[in-house]
């Protein structure tokens, strides 16, 4: 009858510990997710978290990136790396949220948002599915495990 008692237990308490797993999984592998938006989706990609490309670079902004040796055919928004050096995720039990805390981030992200890229900061749907698969599940499993190793 202990057994049974264990498995109700663990079902009732499962949709937390899903929220938790998730929470822990963004906590330890933060910098998976900074990967998917600072290098495959805006310096590789030049695109926001919706998948769209951001605008092109002006005449002389490609010319300045030419002579600097960095891609001019896409925006990247990577100049003197401050920007990518000060995103950070904050995770919640529910959610997470991925900030930059440059002082003139609030400039990039407006100046974006009224170009039609309201998600320059958000993880694509393709790298989100990607993240889950390969390290929250696997937290999650391992979860699972320990609770009915008992």
């Amino acid at each position: 009858m202990e057994i049974f008692k264990r498995q109700i237990k663990f079902i009732e308490d499962f949709e937390v510990q899903l929220h938790a797993q998730l929470e822990f999984a963004i906590r330890e592998f933060d910098f998976v997710i900074k990967d998917y938006v600072i290098n495959k989706q805006l310096f590789r990609e030049g695109m926001d978290g919706d998948g769209e490309k951001l605008p092109g670079y002006k005449r002389t902004t490609i010319r300045l990136k030419i002579i600097k040796g960095d891609p001019a055919d896409r925006m990247t928004l990577r100049d003197t790396g401050e920007f990518y050096s000060h995103i950070q995720i904050d995770a919640f039990n529910d959610r997470f949220e991925i900030t930059s805390n440059v002082d003139h981030d609030v400039f990039i992200l407006s100046r974006l948002k009224k170009q039609g890229h309201p998600n320059i900061l958000k993880v694509t749907d393709e790298n989100i599915i990607e993240f889950l698969s390969n390290y929250y599940l696997p937290k999650l499993k391992e979860y699972v495990n320990k609770q009915f190793a008992k």
